[in-house]
């Protein structure tokens, strides 16, 4: 047995020492578990952790009582104690691993631990030789050692959590051997590996049994089995952590941040059906002119590879001026600009976007007999930002009326045949000393809205 003379009461008795190391160890890791509890009290793996180390700091304390051999009666309290803590053990095992595959328990797990209680409470409060009874009787191995009598119990509770670790090591064995479980299923195997080596040597000597080491090894090989579900508990948070930025980089792709923001200040477990935020915004609305007739002499597969390239040169000036894609729907864009100089970004991101795809025409000689044209709508407004559908199907959008007079604006470029046209609440929020020459286009009455706009187009968009 490992002595720590410097570090231990001398009052302790010899038998005592290793179980005493294993519950101070186990009672600090417990302390430490609550409190990264109350960080992320949602993380139900912490909580199957910590019921181990209660349940190891149980075990070791009964055995450190059973230990000091003060008094008949408190030999037998020490021993209920670690009998009952040994029995409820396997049952912490079935809720780790099912909180770690972020499983419900299944019938196989709520049978062990129902054995498990039932053995916990026989250990408690059973009473004969058959369970555990007075007088006391020798150890087997340590004659000065008396504990108390117990036919049948004992052996069956020292059994079941044998049997139990042997069968998580198996099973987890073979899931790690046919790659089907993840990374941090191998710390918990090599922990109960080490356990279930120092339970069996412990078992043994104490029926009398020579083993190779002379001294109790279970307090010890429970403690590096603390430390390797410690270990799984980090390696599974560590790929949570991975898996969820993964999710949040791909979920991005299909919902602006600017929504995430705002529907899910808290998580994208957050989000519900009907959150909504106003603001003031900038849109932006940008089509394709004479798409059907494109995509009547291309290929599907080679206008979407057109279309895709279009929208990559779009994407990189709306970013660099701050925008937020809405969506894409087919040949149009909605896109949404926020903060401070809205206007100002949006309608110098719509001449970039036009530049761009002059530049784009000239590089795809294959379309240059019909060029691609582009119309761009810009409005500034206020505007809703929410989630709409149902509880099944949910998706995230902008509604109002500054939007669909964004895209009356981009329909209207048609008809006064131009690119560019932006409503007079964007143009008076233009510098002075504005680097494109804005056109005055009169009063135009547009679908759906009574009143009629004053729009401009921007000239040197062509």
């Amino acid at each position: 047995m490992i002595r720590f003379p410097h570090m231990l009461p001398h009052t302790l008795p010899h038998y005592s020492v290793g179980p005493f190391v294993g519950l101070i160890a186990n009672m600090i890791m417990a302390i430490l578990c609550l409190v990264v509890m109350a960080l992320y009290s949602h993380y139900r793996p912490l909580r199957s952790l910590f019921l181990f180390y209660f349940l190891s700091a149980s075990l070791f304390l009964g055995w450190t009582i059973y230990g000091f051999q003060n008094s008949p009666e408190s030999i037998l309290l020490g021993y209920r104690i670690d009998l009952a803590a040994l029995a409820l053990l396997p049952a912490s095992w079935a809720g780790f691993t099912s909180s770690l595959a972020d499983m419900k328990l299944n019938r196989f797990s709520r049978v062990l631990m129902g054995v498990s209680l039932i053995l916990c409470l026989l250990a408690l409060f059973g009473k004969g030789t058959l369970f555990l009874s007075l007088p006391l009787q020798p150890h087997e191995v340590t004659h000065e050692i008396l504990r108390p009598q117990s036919r049948l119990l004992r052996p069956l509770i020292h059994f079941f959590a044998l049997t139990m670790g042997l069968y998580y090591v198996v099973t987890t064995s073979k899931a790690l051997l046919k790659k089907e479980g993840p990374p941090y299923l191998l710390p918990f195997l090599v922990g109960m590996i080490l356990w279930l080596l120092g339970g069996g040597h412990d078992a043994l000597r104490s029926y009398g049994i020579s083993m190779v080491f002379q001294g109790q090894i279970l307090w010890f090989t429970s403690i590096w089995l603390s430390i390797f579900l410690t270990l799984a508990v980090a390696l599974h948070f560590r790929s949570l952590g991975l898996a969820i930025r993964e999710a949040r980089d791909v979920f991005e792709k299909f919902v602006p941040p600017a929504y995430l923001r705002r529907i899910a200040s808290r998580g994208l477990g957050s989000i519900r059906l009907g959150e909504a935020d106003q603001q003031w915004v900038s849109i932006l609305c940008c089509d394709i002119r004479g798409f059907t007739t494109l995509s009547e002499r291309l290929p599907p597969v080679q206008l979407i590879a057109l279309v895709n390239q279009l929208y990559d040169e779009m994407v990189h000036r709306i970013n660099a001026k701050q925008g937020v894609i809405d969506k894409f729907l087919g040949d149009a864009v909605l896109c949404i600009f926020e903060g401070d100089h809205s206007t100002l970004r949006a309608v110098d991101c719509g001449v970039e976007i036009l530049t761009a795809v002059n530049h784009f025409n000239q590089r795809n000689l294959f379309i240059r007999d019909q060029s691609i044209q582009i119309s761009i709508g810009v409005h500034f407004g206020q505007v809703i930002l929410g989630t709409i559908g149902s509880p099944e199907r949910m998706d995230s959008t902008v509604l109002g009326l500054t939007v669909n007079l964004a895209k009356r604006l981009e329909e209207l470029t048609r008809t006064l045949n131009v690119s560019m046209l932006i409503s007079k609440e964007v143009a008076v929020q233009l510098p002075e000393e504005y680097l494109h020459r804005l056109r005055p286009m009169g009063k135009v009455t547009v679908k759906g809205h009574s009143t009629p706009l004053t729009v401009y187009e921007v000239i040197g968009s062509q």
